[in-house]
């Protein structure tokens, strides 16, 4: 297998029948890098191809650069407006759809399946980095645009081993697992040697070559975010438009889950954009050699597909309930915060604190940790839930060591550890918490009375252990907060 695998990569970056980057990349990725380089430098080089002007005028005249209020009508302009980074994405991305358009050569691949999965998944990308503030949103849709091209590559140059690939693949197929059994590797990997044969940015590489963060345990997010846009772009073009080059099955509920787990984005800006998704890819089309017919027969209408409305029921069924439970937890704060005016004893505040937090919202277990010792240990001193009574027997943590609820108690910060086992939380989670917890997912909140720590409230789903999701996160600490206060009353 690694034999056909180093075959392949050195076919990939040696052979001569893939086409060369056009000029106008190499010229404007050499003038950008230029610290001394100016916009009317990059300007004389850009007003050559017409096209690529247009482009540039376009996307500096875009809602993106809404808060520009004049008409730029310069390209010297748009450079400057757009900055040097956004211009070399721009060019990069069309510079490389039209050399890529040179790559037909298999019978078995559907091109324009490809180019239309590959502008939905920009064109989704660009949205979501609009949604989550990432500050390069061209640079998002070219991530997304490019995000695939490994398949293209492969399809160029073994045409006839990935025609066995596409045969063999069916709906509940694995796309990477079959290509590196009959390939050798995977078109993330093809395209990332591609990538750097034609001096991508590393971003870009980064993107085509993990965008399916295959390395990476659901609900964990990558090292960089654009990963995770053009991941979460992906699965929203395979929900909305069924080509014959993705066979995926994407369950919206699932994929709305992870695209908040990972970058953050709320679960009705998610919905928002992929009702648009259809309509904003309908305005790229010409730029892309499509026609409206390529677009509509790819097109999955959610009303005509039962199987899509029972999943959109599904997650309108989760929204009402996400509805429900936020009742339920303001009529228990009411509840709480009612009790409280009527206690100055803070063992009662302390007990009226866990149960509200337990009965308001879904936990498997709440627990408060205090000081003893003279500071040194945290000890459970009430809890409500799973293994409750065994950690209030047993329940010991030292101070002095590292640890997500220790750093919790001593920095009064509140801490989400959405899963221990990934080695973003590494340094933020001691072994000792884990085997008091038995649980991956937690998080901490300091309970802070007159600025000072005296407790740490910790929640976690623990029966079934999964992350504990911000909403529910920001309604325990606006019932610490309320303890807070109480407790302060009680202590002056």
């Amino acid at each position: 297998m690694n034999s056909d695998r180093n075959r392949l990569r050195s076919l990939v970056e040696t052979t001569d029948d893939l086409p060369a980057m056009p000029q106008i990349w190499m010229r404007v990725r050499k003038i950008t890098e230029d610290l001394h380089a100016s916009a009317y430098d990059v300007a004389e080089v850009i007003l050559k191809d017409q096209a690529m002007t247009a482009r540039i005028l376009k996307a500096a005249n875009s809602a993106v650069y809404a808060g520009y209020h004049q008409k730029i009508t310069t390209i010297t302009n748009a450079i400057v407006l757009l900055g040097f980074k956004e211009v070399r994405n721009i060019v990069l991305g069309y510079a490389a759809f039209h050399m890529l358009n040179r790559l037909k050569r298999s019978n078995h691949f559907d091109f324009k399946s490809f180019w239309v999965h590959s502008l939905a998944t920009a064109v989704a990308a660009r949205m979501i980095s609009e949604s989550v503030s990432y500050e390069l949103p061209e640079e998002a849709f070219v991530a997304g645009l490019l995000h695939d091209i490994g398949k293209l590559i492969a399809a160029y140059l073994l045409p006839d081993a990935y025609g066995e690939v596409l045969t063999r693949l069916d709906r509940k197929g694995n796309t990477l697992k079959l290509e590196r059994e009959i390939l050798g590797a995977d078109h993330q990997e093809i395209g990332q040697w591609a990538a750097q044969r034609w001096v991508f940015p590393d971003v870009l590489k980064r993107c085509i070559g993990a965008h399916h963060r295959a390395k990476l345990k659901a609900r964990e997010k990558s090292k960089h975010v654009l990963v995770d846009i053009v991941a979460v772009a992906n699965d929203m073009a395979k929900i909305i438009f069924r080509t014959a080059v993705n066979y995926d099955q994407i369950d919206p509920r699932e994929a709305q889950v992870q695209a908040q787990a990972t970058i953050g984005i709320p679960k009705e800006r998610w919905a928002t954009i992929l009702r648009q998704l259809a309509t904003n890819v309908r305005k790229f089309i010409d730029e892309f050699n499509l026609k409206q017919e390529d677009l509509e027969a790819y097109t999955e209408y959610l009303e005509e597909s039962n199987q899509e409305h029972i999943r959109t029921e599904r997650f309108y069924e989760e929204l009402n309930r996400e509805l429900t439970e936020k009742v339920k937890e303001l009529n228990t704060l009411n509840q709480f915060s009612t009790a409280l005016l009527q206690t100055v004893d803070t063992d009662e505040i302390i007990h009226l604190l866990i149960e509200s937090i337990y009965r308001a919202v879904n936990f498997s277990r709440v627990i408060l940790l205090t000081p003893q010792r003279r500071k040194l240990e945290l000890v459970v001193r009430e809890g409500i839930g799973a293994d409750v009574e065994h950690l209030l027997q047993v329940a010991t943590l030292d101070l002095r060591q590292k640890g997500a609820i220790a750093s919790s108690f001593r920095e009064g910060k509140i801490i989400n550890i959405l899963n221990a086992a990934s080695h973003l939380y590494a340094d933020q989670v001691s072994k000792q918490e884990l085997e008091l917890l038995k649980c991956a997912s937690f998080a901490c909140v300091p309970l802070i009375v007159n600025s000072e720590a005296r407790g740490v409230i910790v929640v976690d789903n623990h029966i079934p252990a999964e992350p504990v999701p911000d909403h529910r996160l920001n309604a325990v600490v606006t019932f610490v907060n309320q303890a807070s206060l109480a407790l302060q009353r009680a202590v002056v």
